[in-house]
């Protein structure tokens, strides 16, 4: 490999200085040059980790050219270095002293033909340990009682037919450990309110705590819990055991306060079964925090949708889990206790001899309630998570539901612009402001990029400078209507990156912003306190994971790019309810539906499921 010169990359942009000056503190540390091979590995590793990987495959990247894709800035004529021979590379790194082995102290970790930065092997190791440890039926079930108590909350099976809700409440009844997934409207929460009914029917005395990794994710899990648990029925004695409140993950940790969040191994929660909802959200880091604080016999749920976009962060945890969109098929002993407990008829469920451990902690949610599956969303989000770009292209372009705008020339075109406002009118109308808050969640721009003439920066600009034109607001950086995305967590005021309000003012005429709470009036904090925010008419598709909105407007570049994926464009149509609005390229739209997210990881391998490919 000719050496690189690290300091120009990161001058022209392919290299952020974070991962430079990573770089520079492991080779002065093993004492190697400050451009050669384990230079290079280490930025390269930094750099990966910040785009979402937990470690380097060094086999698929050996003997290919690195650093290709410029971030942010001009790109420069930087040469580029081309990896080694994958056996070089790997006796190259095994002879640094910087570089250790699985469970080693060392900065990096080389495990087989994978490279991590020291931490994040060990926080995969963490969550591979406590995951595997979860795996087993959980011990002193009951089955009669499991059986009566899914009678009581299911309708009679039936013949030949699986009721994916049934089953997928089975697994979560009968094991320490369960994903419920399903993609919007197949009926996650009420199918958790149920299992929660099973278990207290076995354990009445059972803790139970609800939790989502967003402040907003959190307010509408307890709104719902509380919603589906009026309809259960013969369960009068257990409904007040149900929790109707949810924590974010951070607050429940008591993370915020110091170096360590206050409930770890040494301080467990006082639990005995964590629901976590929006767990595609959850990064590796705080996955491997949440599972150190709950206590080895407690039961953990994610509730979560595997084809929604993943967390931030690095890690596609949820994904990993749940074998990154393979078809769930069960061991033979799963499925015999499932027909056992009346879950599933005889012969309906599909069963595989080399099943996943992790395949049977997965309960699928395959019927949604929300969307006709034969048009409209429903449809064109089943196309785009398969791939078919072609068809989803044709559903978008077929009215209803769903309308397609096409991109004419290098700007955003008055579209979105004349959209916005005719659907914020309405909030913007109200003189109460709870009545604005309620009505500002009926519609939202999302948009697959932040900066640029298609991000939301930009398109934030646009719709405040159309609004006050129209005098629907006023002028200035702060006034009535504007709505705020808060962009930090701040643990004092108890507000939380990803928080939704609104500046209005109070009975007094003073400005404040306003955030909606899972029930009662909305609090408000003075804009002294308010933490560091951004406007909030257009979003993030990331952004609005963990939300809904009855229309939603997404705006995709025009040009292949390699945030738009198959993954980023279902998670932004799935965070509509009544109607989809696409403004975008069709060749660039083709493309997005065909890539895949793809995050190096070995936990899904650990877990069981086929390594890629297989």
């Amino acid at each position: 490999m000719s050496d690189p010169n690290l300091r120009d990359l990161m001058e022209t942009g392919r290299l952020p200085p974070l991962c430079y000056y990573f770089a520079r503190f492991v080779t002065r540390g093993a004492g190697a040059p400050p451009d050669g091979l384990l230079a290079v590995s280490a930025a390269l590793a930094s750099l990966r980790n910040l785009a979402g990987d937990v470690c380097l495959d060094l086999a698929s990247l050996a003997g290919r050219p690195l650093f290709e894709d410029p971030g942010p800035g001009p790109a420069g004529p930087a040469a580029l270095p081309r990896a080694p021979a994958l056996g070089d590379w790997l006796a190259g790194l095994a002879a640094s002293p910087w570089v250790g082995g699985p469970g080693g102290p060392e900065p990096l970790i080389l495990a087989g033909e994978r490279l991590y930065l020291g931490k994040f092997w060990h926080y995969e190791d963490r969550v591979t340990q406590a995951l595997q440890g979860r795996m087993a039926q959980a011990q002193g079930l009951d089955t009669g009682r499991l059986s009566e108590g899914l009678d009581r909350l299911f309708p009679p099976p039936t013949p030949g037919e699986p009721d994916w809700q049934r089953v997928a409440a089975a697994i979560a009844a009968s094991r320490r450990f369960a994903v419920i997934s399903g993609g919007p409207g197949t009926g996650k929460t009420t199918t958790v309110v149920q299992v929660l009914a099973l278990l207290l029917g076995q354990d009445p005395g059972l803790r139970i705590a609800l939790a989502a990794p967003t402040g907003k994710a959190a307010a509408r899990l307890a709104e719902s819990v509380r919603g589906r648990k009026g309809a259960l029925t013969g369960c009068a004695d257990i409904l007040p055991r149900i929790p109707e409140e949810a924590s974010t993950i951070h607050r429940l940790l008591g993370m915020g306060h110091g170096d360590l969040p206050r409930h770890r191994a040494a301080n467990p929660l006082p639990l005995d079964c964590l629901v976590v909802d929006e767990a595609s959200m959850l990064d590796l880091p705080l996955m491997a925090r949440l599972l150190d604080a709950l206590p080895a016999a407690a039961r953990l749920i994610l509730l979560g949708d595997r084809d929604q976009l993943a967390s931030v962060e690095a890690g596609n945890v949820l994904g990993d889990i749940t074998g990154h969109g393979r078809d769930i098929a069960y061991s033979q002993a799963q499925v015999a206790l499932l027909e056992q407990v009346g879950a599933a008829p005889p012969g309906a469920l599909p069963i595989a001899g080399d099943a996943s451990p992790a395949a049977d902690a997965v309960g699928l949610l395959r019927r949604s309630y929300r969307f006709d599956a034969a048009g409209g969303i429903g449809a064109l989000a089943k196309a785009v998570n398969g791939g078919d770009g072609e068809t989803a292209l044709d559903l978008a372009r077929a009215g209803g539901e769903v309308t397609w705008r096409e991109t004419a020339g290098g700007d955003l075109g008055p579209g979105c612009l004349d959209w916005a406002q005719r659907r914020y009118a309405g909030y913007l109308g109200e003189t109460d402001v709870s009545a604005a808050l309620e009505r500002l969640i009926e519609a939202r721009v999302l948009a697959a990029l932040h900066r640029g003439p298609f991000g939301v920066e930009v398109i934030n600009q646009g719709i405040a400078a159309r609004l006050q034109a129209v005098g629907l607001i006023a002028g200035g950086d702060e006034y009535r209507g504007k709505p705020v995305m808060v962009s930090v967590n701040d643990y004092e005021v108890g507000l939380f990156n990803g928080d939704i309000g609104l500046l209005w003012p109070d009975a007094d005429g003073a400005l404040r912003a306003w955030f909606p709470l899972a029930e009662g009036a909305p609090r408000s904090v003075s804009l002294r306190q308010l933490p560091q925010h951004v406007p909030a008419y257009a979003l993030t598709v990331h952004k609005s994971q963990g939300s809904e909105f009855d229309a939603v407007y997404l705006v995709l570049p025009p040009v292949e790019s390699p945030v738009v994926t198959r993954e980023l464009i279902y998670t932004g149509i799935t965070r509509a309810r009544k109607a989809v609005t696409l403004q975008g390229n069709p060749a660039a739209f083709v493309a997005g539906c065909r890539a895949r997210v793809r995050r190096s990881s070995a936990l899904a391998e650990r877990l069981g499921w086929p390594a890629a490919g297989e």
